[in-house]
């Protein structure tokens, strides 16, 4: 049986490691058993990965997968607690905030769609190039939200 999981959580995150690496390929990315690995994606232990055993687990699965997910879990905690309030229109770090999600979002499209595997290849399909153009808008748009959210700061 599978536990729930908050999304954003750091046993979330170590749960996409596990699916993204499986827990013997992150064990061997950071000197640790696979079975300290599915320690960390349940949300009833007490333990969790260090900063430095995160590092390592989020550089293997970008490397696997173009996604960061311990990175962007911490993003999106952070950005919750740096909230008075729900998201706020013009809070810059906010806005900056969203910009590591959607740009792993887009790399993680970019590899599915260019891997040996994927129907053309590294060549992409119509319904391929679709698809990464249609995840593309995304990053455009936070970056588009930081823009605005800095030229609204009031100047002191």
């Amino acid at each position: 049986m599978t536990k729930s999981r908050n999304a954003g959580s750091f046993e979330d995150a170590a749960f996409e490691v596990v699916r993204i690496l499986t827990a013997a390929k992150a064990g061997q990315a950071t000197g640790l058993s696979p079975k300290t690995i599915r320690d960390y994606t349940d949300p009833d232990r007490a333990g969790r990965p260090s900063l430095e055993t995160a590092v390592k687990l989020d550089a293997a699965c970008f490397a696997a997968a173009g996604r960061a997910p311990f990175l962007e879990a911490y993003t999106r905690q952070l950005s919750a607690s740096t909230n008075e309030t729900p998201q706020r229109f013009g809070d810059v770090l906010t806005e900056a905030l969203d910009i590591p999600g959607a740009v792993g979002r887009l790399l993680d499209t970019v590899r599915r769609t260019t891997l040996p595997t994927s129907p053309r290849g590294a060549a992409l399909s119509d319904g391929e190039r679709e698809k990464v153009l249609k995840v593309l808008q995304e990053p455009r748009r936070e970056l588009d939200d930081l823009e605005a959210a800095v030229m609204s700061t009031p100047k002191k």
